[in-house]
C-alpha cells in the first residue's frame, strides 16, 4: 500500500503528503490538491493525463517543472520508494532518471516494480470514452479478480442461457393460461350455483338407485311366480302317476261323431292315459320311454275297441 507521495519543484511546490487506505484531500483553490494527484499520475504513467501536454521529457519539465529539475516519488508501507527525476543537461537535452529505494535502475525494471506492486492510474476521461466491452477489460486490469476470469465469463454465459430458457418457459406457461381461459369461456355450464348442481346430481343418483331396486324386486317376484308354477305342475304330475287305474276320473267330454266305442272300463283307462301323456308333453318328455309306452298302450286300446 502507498503510504506517501512527495515532489520537489513540481509546479513551484515541494510537498510530502502521507496517505492512508482512503485519503480525502481538501483545501482552497491553488493549495495543491490537483498537483498531488497530477504528480502521482506522472510518477506512474510518465505523462500528464488530461493536460494536453506531450509525453516528451522536455515538454513535461517545461509544463510542471521549476527551473532545470523535477522529482516525483512515492513510498510503500515496507519503506521502499519509487522516483522519477527529470533534469536538463548542459546541452539542453532533458533526461529522466528512474530510482528504486534511492538506487538508479533501468526503465523496464521500474515499470516491472510498479506492476508487481499493483500500482496503476485510471484516466477517467479516457475510461468514459471506451466502449462497454473495453470498460470491462479496463476494470479487470485495474482491479484483477481473485478467481478465474475465464470461468466467470463461462458462468455468465450459462446464466444468460438459463435466463433464455426460463423466458421461453414463461412464454409457454402464458400461452397455456390463455388457452385455458378461452376454453373456460367456451364452456356451457348448467344454470345455478355449484351447490345446486351437486344437489341435483345427488337427487338423480338416488332416483336411479331406487329404480334399480324396484327392478330387482320385480325380477324376484317373477322368479318366485315361475318357481311356484313349476312346483304346482310337478305336484299335479305326481298326483296323476300316484292314483290307481280304477280311481282315475274322466272329465265329461262332448260326444264326437267318429269317437270309437270302448268296452266297459276301457274308456276310463284311455282318458287316464291321455292325461298322463299330456302331462309328459308339458314336462318336455317328447322322446322318453314312458311316453312311448303310453302311446303304444293307447294304440292297442283303440284297436281293441274298433275290433270289438
Amino acid at each position: 500500500m502507498i503510504t506517501r507521495i512527495y515532489a520537489r519543484d513540481f509546479k513551484g511546490l515541494d510537498f510530502d503528503q502521507p496517505l492512508a487506505l482512503r485519503t480525502v484531500i481538501m483545501g482552497k483553490v491553488g493549495s495543491g490538491k490537483s498537483s498531488r494527484a497530477l504528480a502521482l499520475a506522472l510518477l506512474v504513467t510518465g505523462s500528464l493525463p488530461g493536460t494536453g501536454v506531450a509525453k516528451s521529457n522536455s515538454d513535461i519539465l517545461n509544463a510542471v517543472g521549476n527551473g532545470d529539475s523535477l522529482t516525483v516519488g512515492m513510498e510503500f508501507d515496507d519503506g521502499v520508494t519509487l522516483e522519477r527525476a527529470y533534469k536538463s543537461r548542459k546541452n539542453g537535452v532533458v533526461g529522466c532518471e528512474f530510482r528504486i529505494a534511492g538506487e538508479r535502475c533501468p526503465k523496464h525494471l521500474f515499470e516491472m516494480e510498479l506492476d508487481r506492486r499493483g500500482v496503476s492510474i485510471a484516466d477517467v476521461a479516457a475510461f468514459l470514452a471506451l466502449s462497454d466491452a473495453k470498460k470491462v477489460d479496463e476494470l479487470f486490469r485495474l482491479f484483477p479478480p481473485a478467481g478465474d476470469v475465464r470461468g466467470l465469463g463461462a458462468a455468465i454465459t450459462r446464466a444468460k442461457e438459463r435466463i433464455s430458457e426460463l423466458e421461453s418457459a414463461i412464454k409457454g406457461k402464458e400461452q397455456s393460461c390463455r388457452s385455458l381461459s378461452e376454453s373456460l369461456a367456451g364452456l356451457n355450464l348448467p344454470a345455478g350455483s355449484l351447490p345446486e348442481v351437486q344437489a341435483t346430481i345427488v337427487q338423480t343418483e338416488r332416483e336411479y338407485q331406487a329404480a334399480r331396486d324396484e327392478l330387482t324386486r320385480e325380477r324376484l317376484k317373477q322368479t318366485q311366480a315361475r318357481a311356484e308354477r313349476e312346483k304346482q305342475d310337478t305336484a299335479q304330475q305326481s298326483t296323476l302317476f300316484s292314483q290307481p287305474q280304477g280311481t282315475l276320473q274322466t272329465p265329461a267330454q262332448p260326444e264326437q261323431a267318429n269317437q270309437p266305442a270302448f268296452p266297459h272300463g276301457s274308456g276310463v283307462a284311455v282318458a287316464a292315459l291321455e292325461r298322463v301323456l299330456s302331462a309328459l308333453r308339458r314336462a318336455g318328455c317328447e322322446s322318453c320311454a314312458a311316453q312311448m309306452v303310453l302311446r303304444r298302450e293307447l294304440k292297442q286300446l283303440r284297436t281293441e275297441a274298433v275290433n270289438g
